[in-house]
């Protein structure tokens, strides 16, 4: 039924022997900066399972490492996530897909839309691992949730989500988190529905008709008009259209969020189990936007570097006094060219990524929970081409995560150094010892 924006259900069983030696199907997806074709199947909740032996070869009991992709709730899938380097180290990894764009990110504060479905997809997979990872040779008391971008803010809100108690047992969040202005601010999100329901040439003013509408709208068409929604936005404004929500109660319906992690955290409402987190040297480097000659075009409205949390409007006082301040510690006043290119880049980094990760490290040190940081800024052949271009060394936004999932194009051009980097970053995230994961810094 197109608009499934139902929570996940368990599964119909079936009879006989399924195949589930390929990948299942990608969820339904357009990347509107780059594809023209939207892909993927609304049938599209599978999990890949790879371990380096099962019951019946040897009974094991092995760490599980469970990741949840980024993309900015938009696209993506699992299976894109190769586990070759992960193996090497005796461990078993779990990818999985979710609901992602208006399937995913819908909300309609009704029991029918309540909110939040991508991220309650990842729990159901929490939930199976629970349940069947033994048959794996894993151990379901021992499960590392890591998540990179957004999926790094999906894994870092379990510990403040009732339906994630249990279900998990230590946190990495690279390059994102639940606090952030990217993962979730406090807006409307049935004004936005109704603003794609408008893309569709129609007009409601209730939800129920909305719903309504929406619900009989072919996915392809709804997709489209998703996609417009998320591209007519200013070029600065890098989070995605559709975001997690605060959900309002239904008997029912269960709630992955009823407060903001940005809340909840401070006060210490928050299952405490060890984390990791960190982020790129140049984070921004990959959000900057260029013209047709390949030239950088700096946002002159610094209104967009005012955190979101503060709920400023544009015409209020205080903004022009923040603005102000901003242009005169990363420029000292001066007019923004490619001279200062990098300065530019390090306030985008700041604004969307460097201050939320550092600031939630802080606060869950406050709360005496064990906490671990990193900082990537390695240089080499697997790095995407965004610091390169820009002619400056260090990491951007979607780096690191090359050196640490297999892809046989990236593979054939590792040099020794990256060789090196794999192998440090694949031990580092899981370090067996006693049958317990410890992070290596």
């Amino acid at each position: 039924m197109p608009c499934h924006n139902r929570d996940p259900q368990e599964p119909e069983s079936w009879k006989g022997i399924r195949d589930a030696t390929k990948p299942g199907n990608k969820c339904c997806q357009l990347n509107p900066y780059t594809q023209t074709t939207i892909e993927g199947s609304e049938d599209c909740l599978y999990l890949n399972v790879y371990t380096p032996s099962l019951p019946g070869e040897e009974i094991e009991n092995l760490p599980v490492l469970f990741f949840v992709h980024g993309g900015r709730f938009i696209f993506g899938y699992g299976d894109y996530y190769k586990p070759d380097y992960f193996l090497e180290h005796d461990v078993v990894l779990v990818t999985i897909n979710y609901r992602l764009n208006i399937l995913g990110f819908l909300c309609l504060h009704i029991p029918e839309v309540p909110g939040n479905a991508g991220l309650k997809d990842t729990v159901f997979a929490l939930r199976w691992v629970r349940d069947n990872i033994e048959h794996f040779n894993g151990d379901f008391n021992n499960v590392t949730v890591f998540g990179e971008s957004a999926g790094a803010g999906a894994v870092a809100s379990y510990m403040t989500s009732r339906m994630a108690i249990g279900l998990y047992h230590k946190v990495i969040a690279q390059s994102g988190n639940s606090i952030a202005d990217v993962y979730m601010i406090d807006d409307d999100p049935i004004e936005k529905a109704k603003r794609i329901a408008q893309n569709l040439d129609q007009q409601f003013d209730d939800e129920k008709s909305l719903y309504e509408f929406l619900v009989q709208v072919p996915i392809q068409d709804l997709i489209v008009a998703f996609s417009i929604a998320e591209i007519g936005r200013p070029p600065s404004v890098i989070n995605a259209y559709l975001l997690p929500v605060v959900e309002q109660p239904f008997p029912g319906v269960e709630r992955f969020f009823d407060e903001f992690p940005r809340i909840d955290f401070p006060l210490q409402h928050f299952d405490k189990v060890p984390v990791m987190t960190g982020m790129n040297s140049h984070e921004g480097a990959l959000f900057l936007q260029k013209d047709g000659d390949g030239h950088i075009e700096f946002e002159k409205d610094y209104y967009y570097f005012i955190p979101k949390f503060l709920h400023l409007q544009k015409d209020d006082d205080r903004c022009a006094e923040i603005e102000s301040k901003i242009k005169k510690f990363y420029f000292d006043d001066q007019e923004v060219t490619e001279n200062l290119k990098e300065q530019y880049i390090n306030m985008v980094s700041d604004t969307f990524f460097q201050f939320p990760i550092m600031l939630w490290p802080d606060i869950l040190a406050k709360a005496e929970s064990d906490v671990y940081m990193y900082k990537f800024q390695y240089s080499g052949n697997l790095n995407t081409r965004v610091m390169k271009a820009l002619g400056i060394s260090g990491a951007s936004h979607g780096d690191m995560i090359q050196y640490q999932f297999y892809r046989e194009s990236k593979h054939d051009k590792a040099k020794e150094t990256d060789l090196k980097i794999i192998k440090m970053l694949a031990g580092a995230w899981i370090y067996k010892h006693q049958q317990s994961v410890y992070f290596i810094i």
